[in-house]
């Protein structure tokens, strides 16, 4: 069966369209909080995105990533009680991604399951612990500059809405990726 599926899929696109492709890469930069109380305490932070994509059809990719590098600490309240955050996620993503000469934007949409874990650590209460997860949909685009034919620097912003309820308010963990990375194409 797999193999009917693969035949019809390659003469369907023509032997010549068909080429898959293989990436990989990482991505760094800052990210954004919605939340302004969050920010105000723990500040916007960076993050880190490896990520592995195949390019499936001629411009359409598939891929997956982790999301890591958002740990924050901070004085808080009254008393400066030591708090942290920390939020990470993975990531499986569609796009559509064009080749003109050494340049190559792109779009894409991704499914995510991000964890957060938030500690604070107060003399008055029992240390207070949320460790939850939830899943949300980002979009986002990018350029990559293909510096050799395999060797390329990219740039992406996405965005990922996050609005959790741990308790009985809402908190908006979403907010803006700006990346810049590198990657490589077999």
């Amino acid at each position: 069966m797999k193999k009917i599926i693969f035949a019809v899929l390659f003469l369907s696109t023509g032997a010549n369209q068909f080429a898959a492709q293989f990436s990989a890469g990482i991505l760094y930069g800052p990210r954004t909080i919605n939340d302004q109380e969050i920010k105000n305490a723990y500040g916007k932070g960076t993050v880190f995105f490896p990520y592995f994509q195949i390019d499936i059809v001629k411009g359409i990719i598939l891929g997956m990533g982790y999301e890591g590098g958002y740990a924050r600490t901070a004085s808080l309240g009254l008393y400066h009680e030591k708090g942290t955050l920390d939020i990470e996620g993975y990531e499986i993503f569609v796009g559509y991604q064009l080749k003109i000469k050494s340049v190559s934007p792109y779009v894409k949409l991704g499914y995510n399951l991000f964890s957060y874990k938030q500690t604070i650590a107060s003399p008055f209460l029992e240390e207070f612990k949320v460790h939850h997860q939830k899943t949300a949909v980002s979009f986002g685009g990018g350029l990559k500059i293909f510096i050799m034919r395999f060797l390329y620097v990219s740039s992406e912003v996405r965005y990922v809405p996050l609005k959790v309820k741990p308790f009985d308010i809402e908190v908006d963990l979403g907010g803006f990726r700006f990346l810049g990375g590198i990657g490589f194409t077999l």
